[in-house]
């Protein structure tokens, strides 16, 4: 189980490096399902969803249009 755990988290990676973040979530959260201790693969699923998060952000649907950090 270990090396299927490491061969997903490689392809993970893999996925990562070419910003195919989708499918590198689905890898990660294959990881956590089956070992939620696993706090690396946690760690970069938490990453890349606040990538993807910060990628969709409307900017226009904020009433911070300066964008301002401290009005958040």
């Amino acid at each position: 189980i270990t090396d299927k755990k490491d061969n997903f988290f490689r392809v993970a990676q893999e996925l990562i490096s070419q910003q195919k973040f989708g499918e590198a979530i689905n890898y990660l959260q294959k990881i956590v399902e089956t070992d939620p201790e696993n706090s690396e693969a946690s760690a970069l699923l938490e990453q890349i969803q606040k990538i993807i998060e910060y990628r969709n952000k409307d900017i226009f649907s904020s009433t911070n249009l300066d964008m301002d950090p401290w009005m958040e």
